[in-house]
């Protein structure tokens, strides 16, 4: 009965409130006398255009009248002036009449002021509110005396047909009524009519009008520095940012405060993360921070509408953990080591053993820094060897010591990978039929190849690394490529998606979707190519830092390796190989080539370099020695036996490496001395 109760009362109130249509605010009355003063401006506006097309139709019909008229009196002239007589007298005056010309150039200039004719408005006033709502109180009563009188007929004619369908009616309508009234009575809200919309759009806001109230201006959004430490003002500055780039946001947390920033959660009431990540360098302008310096990803992958937004002030990693310690012998290639730090401190583990790696980087980017990292974990591995191959002569540089077998030529690179696809092939051959995966240990090492600037290996050597990607993790023969580039033209049929773990440090935005493996890699917030390479020792940039893929981390954070500098590294070398490193090979295929001594891979690298002549002369030798190792082969370089000389030196530093290449003396002018590729070749093997 109280519900009833509360809701009978508040239906009374209610049909008071629209009787005496206090339910209409002023807004309502003067949108209506507004909307009913355009109404009318349009209908006047219908009447006088119609009464001008009119007028302007009767001008023409009777211009066309006057015409057809003096046609005919000119017919009936040369009829006459034909038979002798005098026609002329038939021939004057006539014609349409200027003044019907001019006429209708009056009505048609009224045409088209009034197309030309805009609405205007009169104010409304108090007085006409007044009188405008006593208009919709009269409509209202009498159209609620029409309904109460047709439907007492309508009872009436129920009773005297019959008195129960009378009772059944006045039973059922006291029924709906409490209805109604149960309804109303749980949730009494004032009924509020929705406001006509204005039909015109008016020059100036009209008073009285939803129009007229100036809404309160948005706030401009500070610079997130200027929100110190409180959270409110950071989260204040973020939604406002949000706001300015049109996203829409069903919640914004407050912002938590690191060492280098702070860390906003939002949910998206509608868009993507894509439209965030578009935003990012507007937004970066808004809060006064660098375009670099914005980064945005899901917070779940469960839910595309959290997103987190983090805002760096300073350098997140100013004080990165220090490097580990690592004995010879000390670890083991089957357990994870970290690529580097994430933006919130934590590791990012991965397993080298079966696990190929692609790091690609701009020149600058801090790819030495990567590669010296895995290195040097490698080497500290009891159960894992590493492979130096590096075209360029560079390679593993103070860490080079450590490696079991180097190849820093062009040939080199090619026989050692070639040799590398025999050895997967004959440890897969021999698994047995329970193993999947060869079983690494210190008589069976994890093989580690690290390959440097991968588009300068010839045709066959990029054949023979790709053979390894194939079949390289069952043999845990493992390649870490490194390349500038990531397109397919440079890595060849490989994809770049296939690498079980890929390392992004700065780099181009066209290697950002193939290395993620997605299209829209950059707008899911992958964004490396923001990242500014160093330009040399004196200034780090972003060097360093980067994005990875591996199978435990799938969200784009910016990661950090901490770099290892070259005396360290070249400690570290020093004491492992004098503890001993595992051995290469393990008995399962053809015994690998020891190192390549320096006179050989310098006549190989001439041959190459030459085009692979099928010989060169001592002369051709010693301008490309010179140019290789000035400090001792171009120390002849003014003396007339300078051919001489190198022909000597070269002799001599062959007996030291134990190497018998024989000379030739070739059938051209002069037959000067020289040197074969096959027999260079054959030394060697």
């Amino acid at each position: 009965m109280g519900v009833l109760g509360v809701g009978l009362r508040h239906l009374r109130a209610e049909w008071g409130r629209w009787w005496r249509a206090e339910d209409l605010t002023d807004t309502h009355i003067a949108h209506r006398i507004l909307n009913d003063q355009y109404r009318m401006w349009r209908a006047a506006r219908q009447r006088v255009n119609a009464e001008v097309q009119q007028n302007i139709k009767l001008l023409r019909d009777q211009q066309r009248q006057q015409t057809y008229m003096q046609m005919q009196r000119m017919q009936m002239m040369r009829q006459a002036a034909q038979r002798g007589g005098y026609g002329g007298f038939y021939g004057m005056g006539g014609g349409a009449s200027p003044m019907v010309s001019y006429r209708m150039m009056q009505w048609a200039q009224l045409q088209m002021r009034i197309g030309q004719e805009e609405f205007r408005h009169v104010e409304v006033t108090d007085g006409m509110l007044a009188v405008g709502r006593g208009q919709v109180r009269s409509r209202r009563h009498r159209a609620a005396a029409v309904w109460m009188l047709g439907l007492a007929a309508l009872w009436a004619l129920l009773w005297w047909l019959s008195p129960l369908a009378g009772l059944a009616a006045g039973g059922a309508a006291a029924v709906l009524l409490l209805l109604v009234a149960a309804v109303q009575g749980r949730n009494p809200k004032p009924r509020q009519p929705p406001v006509p919309k204005l039909a015109f759009a008016p020059p100036a806001p009209p008073a009285h009008t939803e129009l007229a109230a100036d809404p309160e201006p948005e706030p401009e959004p500070r610079p997130i520095r200027a929100a110190g430490r409180d959270p409110d003002r950071a989260r204040e500055s973020v939604t406002l940012a949000l706001r300015k780039e049109g996203i829409q946001t069903s919640h914004v947390a407050w912002p938590v405060e690191t060492d280098w920033g702070w860390i906003a959660e939002f949910t998206l009431a509608s868009g993507t993360l894509a439209d965030i990540v578009r935003a990012l360098p507007r937004m970066a302008t808004t809060l006064r921070v660098g375009e670099s310096r914005l980064l945005a990803h899901r917070s779940s992958e469960e839910d595309s509408a959290a997103i987190t937004l983090r805002i760096m002030l300073g350098d997140p990693f100013a004080a990165p953990p220090p490097l580990p310690a690592r004995p010879p012998g000390s670890c083991t290639i089957t357990a994870p080591v970290s690529l580097g730090t994430s933006i919130d401190g934590a590791d990012t583990p991965v397993v080298l053993a079966g696990q190929h790696v692609l790091i690609v980087s701009s020149s600058g980017g801090g790819k030495s820094s990567m590669v010296r990292a895995l290195a040097e974990y490698t080497t500290a591995c009891h159960d894992a060897v590493a492979v130096d191959v590096d075209p360029t002569g560079r390679g593993l540089g103070p860490l080079g010591p450590c490696a079991a077998l180097r190849a820093l030529t062009p040939h080199d690179a090619e026989q050692v990978l070639e040799q590398l696809v025999a050895q997967a092939e004959a440890r897969i051959a021999r698994l047995g039929p329970l193993e999947d995966n060869w079983r690494v240990g210190p008589d069976g090492p994890a093989i580690v190849v690290f390959v440097d600037e991968w588009p300068r290996l010839g045709k066959r050597a990029r054949e023979a690394g790709l053979a390894l990607l194939r079949i390289g993790r069952k043999a845990r023969i493992t390649l870490v490529v490194c390349t500038q580039d990531a397109t397919s033209d440079v890595l060849g049929d490989a994809v770049a998606d296939t690498f079980g773990a890929r390392i992004m440090l700065p780099c181009r935005q066209a290697d950002v979707p193939l290395v993620v493996g997605q299209a829209n890699a950059v707008s899911q917030g992958w964004l490396p190519h923001l990242l500014i390479p160093s330009p040399g020792e004196w200034e780090q940039a972003d060097a360093g830092r980067f994005y990875a893929i591996t199978p435990r981390h799938r969200t784009p954070l910016l990661r950090y390796a901490t770099p290892i500098p070259a005396e360290f590294a070249a400690a570290r070398a020093q004491e492992r190989a004098a503890a001993g490193l595992p051995r290469l090979d393990d008995g399962a295929g053809p015994s690998l080539p020891e190192a390549m001594p320096e006179i050989g891979r310098l006549l190989l690298d001439a041959f190459d370099k030459a085009g692979r002549p099928e010989a060169l002369t001592v002369a051709q030798l010693a301008d490309h020695l010179a140019a290789a190792d000035p400090a001792v082969w171009g120390r002849w370089e003014e003396r007339r036996d300078r051919v001489a000389m190198v022909g000597r030196t070269i002799r001599s530093h062959l007996r030291q490496a134990g190497l018998d290449i024989p000379t030739v003396r070739l059938d051209t002018p002069g037959r000067p001395t020289a040197y074969r590729q096959a027999d260079v070749h054959s030394a060697l093997s």
